[in-house]
């Protein structure tokens, strides 16, 4: 429900007055053209009118035979530096709101330390976070192989959830299993029994207060790459990440510059 809510936002605002048989090809055409001014990309427009189009109940290419579906980047994304993770957690710390300071800056982090997706992250409850065994289990995955996958925790992510659980404790008076690790409410958390949503409108505040040109799942990307430049199996690494083929590994772990040059200079 998250996910067409959010990739039907600006279908309802171009296409939201619209009635059934005025949904023609050319307004499509006119709703792809606006778009692309706006800067959306391939995918995301692909999304957009395939939520629309299972809405309708009807398919894409039934719908709209004529409008072919955009070209999607393959290689879309990057790793981020250290100086560009030292940015964005230094604005974190900088922002004037200590609630959604804390929450923001966990959930970066988590992403940054485990390779979770962000629907992974923003779905975890306080009984899939094992202080005694300092292991996270993850919830429901977009994969088979990703769900109920469970990722160590390394001396910084124990810091930070335990730093979490602190700040929780004090403003809802406990952590119990079922309740939200980061909840619901805007513009601060206020109701730990539902999830966030959306944290689109914080991370972009977030990352042009910083000055750092990525997106949320580059967090992800970040992640795999360090693991991959580390040198960690890729069995260990499909463990850790939830991904099922090798396919998958290769787009999520394409190794710095930095790292290339230190693998060519010991030939």
């Amino acid at each position: 429900i998250a996910f067409a809510n959010g990739r039907l936002a600006h279908v309802r605002r171009l296409l939201g007055s619209t009635v059934l048989p005025d949904l023609t090809e050319d307004a499509i055409r006119s709703y792809i053209r606006t778009r692309l001014s706006e800067g959306a990309a391939g995918r995301t427009m692909n999304m957009e009118l395939g939520e629309l189009s299972r809405s309708i109940e009807k398919p894409w290419s039934l719908l709209w035979p004529k409008v072919r579906k955009l070209e999607e980047r393959k290689d879309v994304g990057k790793a981020l530096s250290p100086k560009e993770e030292f940015k964005l957690i230094a604005a974190v710390l900088d922002d004037a709101s200590p609630n959604r300071s804390q929450t923001l800056g966990t959930f970066i982090r988590t992403a940054l330390l485990t390779g979770m997706r962000s629907g992974e992250i923003a779905s975890l409850t306080w009984g899939q976070v094992d202080f005694s065994q300092r292991v996270v289990t993850v919830g429901k995955a977009k994969t088979s192989s990703g769900t109920g996958r469970q990722i160590p925790m390394n001396p910084q992510l124990f810091e930070v959830f335990s730093a979490h659980a602190d700040w929780f404790t004090r403003r809802f008076g406990d952590t119990r299993p079922a309740y939200y690790l980061f909840p619901f409410g805007k513009p601060t958390p206020n109701d730990p029994t539902r999830p966030i949503t959306d944290m689109t409108s914080a991370w972009e505040a977030l990352r042009k207060r910083a000055g750092v040109q990525c997106r949320l799942h580059d967090l992800r990307r970040t992640a795999a790459t360090k693991m991959a430049e580390a040198g960690d199996p890729e069995s260990t690494m499909l463990a850790l990440m939830g991904h099922m083929s090798r396919a998958m590994m290769e787009r999520y772990s394409h190794i710095r510059m930095a790292a290339k040059r230190e693998a060519v200079e010991a030939l």
